[in-house]
């Protein structure tokens, strides 16, 4: 099958390199000069606790170079705010049965796409991972889990290219799962993301604060007790067994790990805060709950 990613970040660069481990016909959609380097010597990519992965097989190319080429699989890993962006370069790729999957920190991606392109195969989508641009070229996955889960509410008929599609992926390394429910399982991702970036943005820390220092541990809890109060009157399913996983993944990761929205704000770039933050005071006050820990922290970050 054929693979586009756009998107070449920490997700999408992982995403394609692991794909291009496994000698998969895979192009990704890059920019700047991450694009130029991979262009001219390939794509490095660094998993935690492994040697690094040199790359000369993957293909990539700018937004405006993709030229009249149709893919089987479009993996969808820009910010929530560039999502407009790349509609019609989703029109131009895709065919008619092309599995288009969009990996963003929100909610509504996938329903805003399939809006504003009703006649094409869009699921919802969400990854655990926690990954970065390390370097120009080269990308760096922080801890092993690699998990996406992907599908469309309350549907699970048999698909011949989705099975071929999951068999690929999960050859290359990563754990790709169907979900029937997938709404719940993007805000289940969405504690820990929303949870660890509000928090350890609001107090400008590193994983290993959170890791080692109670006084933030225990914000970073009254956090995900918001989010599992709003899980309850939204009926997502999460179960008391998210508070024990959640403190995993947050134990897991590297100690000088920063949230993707930390480092947009370093920047003084275009952030994700009305995906991760303000879109969970939103739902709270459809829900009639209140959130003061996330409402402090929307206030910081209006």
């Amino acid at each position: 099958m054929k693979y586009l990613v756009i998107g070449a970040g920490g997700t999408g660069g992982l995403i394609g390199g692991y794909l291009a481990k496994n000698q998969l016909d895979v192009t990704l959609i890059a920019r700047g000069e991450h694009l130029r380097v991979i262009q001219q010597k390939g794509l490095t990519v660094k998993t935690y606790g492994e040697e690094p992965v040199h790359l000369t097989n993957i293909k990539a190319i700018g937004e405006d170079a993709l030229e009249n080429q149709k893919f089987d699989v479009i993996f969808v890993c820009v910010k929530a705010y560039h999502l407009s962006s790349i509609v019609q370069m989703l029109k131009d790729a895709a065919k008619e049965q092309t599995m288009i999957i969009p990996i963003l920190n929100s909610l509504g991606s996938g329903a805003y796409l399939r809006t504003e392109l009703p006649r094409l195969n869009i699921y919802d989508g969400c990854i655990y991972i926690t990954g970065y641009i390390s370097a120009p070229g080269e990308v760096s996955q922080n801890n092993q889990i690699f998990r996406i889960f992907y599908g469309l509410e309350e549907e699970n008929k048999n698909d011949n290219s989705r099975d071929k599609m999951e068999s690929e992926v999960r050859e290359s390394g990563i754990d790709i799962r169907y979900s029937a429910v997938i709404t719940s399982e993007i805000f289940k991702k969405l504690t820990f993301t929303s949870a660890f970036a509000s928090c350890a943005a609001y107090h400008n820390i590193q994983a290993s604060s959170l890791q080692s220092d109670e006084t933030y541990r225990n914000h970073f809890i009254s956090l995900l007790k918001e989010l599992k109060q709003i899980s309850d009157a939204a009926n997502f399913g999460l179960t008391d067994n998210f508070f024990k996983e959640n403190l995993q993944i947050l134990d897991d990761l590297s100690a000088d790990f920063t949230a993707s929205f930390q480092k947009d704000l370093q920047q003084n770039k275009p952030d994700e805060r009305n995906e991760i933050i303000h879109d969970m005071v939103r739902l709270a006050a459809r829900n009639s709950i209140q959130i003061p820990h996330y409402e402090k922290i929307a206030k910081h970050f209006r």
